[in-house]
């Protein structure tokens, strides 16, 4: 199941989303009050207990899912979460908002933890009631796309994105200005091929980034102002803490700071709140992601 499946588009909508309208007045103006992204940033940090998250993953390492990590539950944390608060989907581009009409996040792709590793960057679809094990295998098929081993990205085996990558570097700096230019103007417009937002991680549902995995605590990372990107996470490096419990002893728990940058005009605080909520409660209870949810929300963008 996908957003808003089966919904034809009408004038005034878009390759990648509908047209929410059914915006209150003051949601309305933000886009011209915050024209750029850059304006409209919102930080959102939680400190997550992952203790028995961790169990949670040793266990089905022994047994079902020997590859799962804590990337894979987070991301289907926010698969889930989007399927309850189908909101933190939306995108606000050229002055109006949308309600984007698939499921694609971003992940960025280390070949190798060296100063000069290559990097690439993966954009796995999702279904809204997928499960984990059906979001690990989704992403896991995107990785297989990457060539982890060899250095030289010009050498390796490249994904989509890198073959995109590598057209535009070699484009001259005055004529690739120009093309962005370009590409900004149709993009306001809806103008965009969709062959081109398919490669673009700027035109992602949620991007995280998992800073944890090289020792990094949690950053505040932007949400670009080209494209239509509205969440930017990011996962830090595990906190051992002992906590004293109510009989005066104490127990050892494993935590990580988690950060959001997200874009407001899309949708009020009080949704964003309620959507991380929701993702970071399923992260910390991951038996919850085994199953597909009871329901699905799809958002509800007509006027009444």
């Amino acid at each position: 199941m996908l957003p808003l499946e089966g919904r034809k588009r009408r004038f005034g909508d878009r390759k990648d989303g509908f047209r929410v309208r059914n915006i209150e007045p003051m949601n309305l103006i933000e886009p011209f009050v915050m024209y750029e992204k850059s304006d409209a940033w919102v930080l959102f940090e939680e400190k997550v207990d992952i203790t028995h998250v961790q169990e949670f993953v040793r266990e089905h390492r022994r047994t079902d899912m020997p590859d799962l990590t804590l990337y894979h539950v987070l991301f289907a944390a926010f698969v889930r979460a989007i399927s309850q608060t189908p909101q933190i989907n939306r995108f606000a581009i050229g002055h109006r908002i949308y309600a984007r009409n698939e499921l694609k996040f971003a992940m960025v792709v280390k070949k190798g933890m060296g100063h000069d590793a290559d990097r690439s960057i993966i954009m796995p679809r999702f279904h809204l009631d997928a499960t984990l094990p059906e979001v690990k295998a989704a992403i896991e098929k995107e990785v297989a796309g990457v060539d982890l081993e060899t250095k030289d990205v010009e050498k390796g085996k490249k994904n989509a994105f890198d073959y995109l990558e590598l057209a535009l570097g070699k484009i001259p700096t005055p004529i690739l200005r120009f093309v962005f230019f370009l590409l900004r103007h149709m993009d306001n417009h809806g103008l965009l091929p969709k062959a081109l937002t398919d490669l673009s991680p700027f035109h992602s549902s949620v991007f995280i980034t998992n800073m944890g995995s090289f020792g990094m605590d949690s950053v505040y990372h932007h949400v670009y102002n080209f494209g239509t990107l509205s969440v930017f996470g990011a996962l830090g490096k595990k906190q051992i803490e002992y906590v004293p419990q109510k009989d005066g002893s104490t127990r050892k728990k494993v935590f990580v700071n988690m950060k959001f940058v997200v874009d407001e005009r899309i949708t009020d605080g009080f949704v964003f709140g309620m959507g991380i909520h929701e993702a970071l409660m399923c992260f910390m209870k991951p038996e919850r992601l085994m199953e597909r949810p009871e329901k699905v929300v799809q958002d509800e963008i007509d006027k009444k």
